[in-house]
């Protein structure tokens, strides 16, 4: 399975950075195999990046989409509207919009379903939290929260699975490698034994992956690429990053 990668830029950027961003990016890539990585910035400058990287081979995706196609959703966007971008992905249910805009797995479990109406690859982000973590309840967080956003959708044409524990997103802190191993494996066992008619494609991990842990990270037997928040802010960082991803694919 090839490895991936992608940037979540949240609510950063503007033309400026898309400009220097892109340079910087490009003169520190060493490779011309674009394929398995992508981007998802600001909606409102998916178009202008796409021009500005021009049809290199990156994929370009949304940050979030609507549970609702259309209607009175005021300030919303639907999957169906970056699908007419063409993105081909799009992050659901980050700990951020959980935290943040208190979105539920059920609110997620209709994201993952335009997503797969529209043909866009839904990323679906699942974590706990530092508590969570500390009362050794990081199992059954996970598994909630999968089986509470897979279980009514009767199948999904394609899923990845970004798995970010919350303490770890933005701190420099990582858990132990073991650790990150097994929890992968095991959402995986998860997805595959509940839900049999559910495509998984990858398990990603994120929560500060850098330039010095991807090599660690990447070379786990059950870690299938990255999520990167603001590492990838960097072009240079992030084409760094891509370099030693590109090198074990």
């Amino acid at each position: 399975m090839s490895l991936r990668l992608i940037a979540n830029w949240k609510l950063n950027g503007s033309k400026e950075f898309n400009d220097q961003w892109a340079q910087e990016f490009f003169k520190n890539f060493s490779s011309s195999n674009f394929k398995s990585i992508g981007i998802a910035p600001a909606c409102i400058y998916i178009d202008h990046f796409r021009k500005v990287i021009g049809e290199c081979g990156i994929e370009i995706g949304a940050q979030n989409i609507c549970d609702e196609d259309s209607g009175a959703r005021t300030g919303e966007i639907s999957a169906s509207m970056i699908k007419d971008l063409d993105c081909k992905f799009s992050l659901i249910g980050h700990s951020e919009r959980r935290i943040f805009f208190h979105e539920s797995n059920k609110t997620i479990s209709k994201k993952l379903n335009q997503a797969n109406n529209n043909s866009v690859m839904p990323i679906l982000c699942i974590g706990e939290t530092a508590d969570e973590n500390q009362k050794n309840n990081t199992y059954d967080v996970l598994e909630s929260q999968i089986s509470e956003a897979l279980q009514d959708l009767n199948e999904l044409n394609s899923l990845i699975i970004a798995y970010e524990p919350v303490w770890a997103i933005g701190t420099g802190k990582t858990p132990n490698l073991e650790e990150v191993n097994t929890i992968h494996k095991m959402i995986k066992d998860v997805v595959q034994s509940r839900f049999p008619k559910i495509g998984l494609k990858s398990v990603l991990y994120g929560g500060s992956v850098n330039s010095k842990n991807a090599s660690s990270l990447f070379s786990l037997e059950h870690i299938d690429g990255a999520l990167v928040g603001g590492a990838s802010l960097n072009g240079k960082e992030f084409a760094q990053i891509a370099n030693i991803l590109n090198e074990l694919n």
